[in-house]
């Protein structure tokens, strides 16, 4: 995978998840055509950048609690 792949993967991830519209880390992986393990990846990824990103439960959805101001990812 491209690193322009990867940018774009992780800016839908972070597009979903300021949404609340993820499900779960399954329902995650499909709608970006990667495996479960590269999803826990790119959201440990996003907290090292300053992401606070949590599962709620009880919407099946991973929410983003705080984040940085800066915008750049990589």
């Amino acid at each position: 995978m491209s690193f322009e792949q990867q940018t774009a993967r992780i800016e839908r991830l972070v597009w979903l998840i300021e949404r609340s519209n993820t499900g779960t880390a399954e329902e995650l992986a499909k709608k970006l055509s990667v495996s479960r393990r590269t999803i826990f990846n790119d959201l440990e990824f996003l907290k090292g950048k300053g992401y606070e990103i949590i599962y709620c439960h009880a919407d099946s959805t991973y929410r983003c609690e705080k984040k940085r101001n800066n915008h750049l990812l990589f």
